[in-house]
């Protein structure tokens, strides 16, 4: 796609996004395909080799939401509150990211970035802007189904 773009070919797209926001949509997917019922923060946790605080903090965010509910006892843990069809990805990304959210493009070399965010002076401005609306109504659109679908082609 970006080769049919002049100038954009030299692009590479990135979406920064904060760890909350991809584990919180990753501890949602494990959620959705996980057939054992109730899953400890603890062992999500150590699924994804991070700190349990860290998580703990995500899910209580989650479960305020309501899209995890919760569960004490030795054999309580967390889980879906709600169907992943009724889970929408922008509204996860909300939860866990209150601010708005900025399209940025640049290129991303190893650990660094050069990301430059595009203000309404650019003449190019129209061009990103309609990019920045496709995006965001993606966002929209999407559900955690469509999440679990996508890995099933893969």
């Amino acid at each position: 796609m970006w080769q049919n773009i002049p100038a954009l070919d030299k692009i590479t797209p990135a979406m920064l996004t904060s760890k909350r926001v991809v584990y919180g949509l990753r501890i949602l997917y494990d959620l959705a395909s996980s057939k054992e019922g109730f899953q400890s923060a603890h062992t999500l946790a150590s699924t994804y080799q991070v700190p349990e605080a860290f998580l703990r903090r995500i899910l209580m965010d989650l479960r305020r939401a309501g899209f995890v509910e919760a569960q004490k006892g030795r054999v309580g843990g967390y889980k879906l509150a709600r169907r992943p069809e009724d889970i929408k990805v922008k509204a996860v990304v909300q939860t866990l990211e209150p601010e708005a959210m900025e399209l940025v493009f640049g290129r991303v070399r190893g650990r660094g970035a050069n990301l430059q965010p595009v203000n309404k002076s650019c003449p190019t401005w129209p061009f990103w802007e309609r990019l920045e609306s496709v995006f965001l109504a993606e966002l929209e659109r999407a559900t955690l189904a469509d999440l679990l679908r996508q890995e099933k082609r893969r």
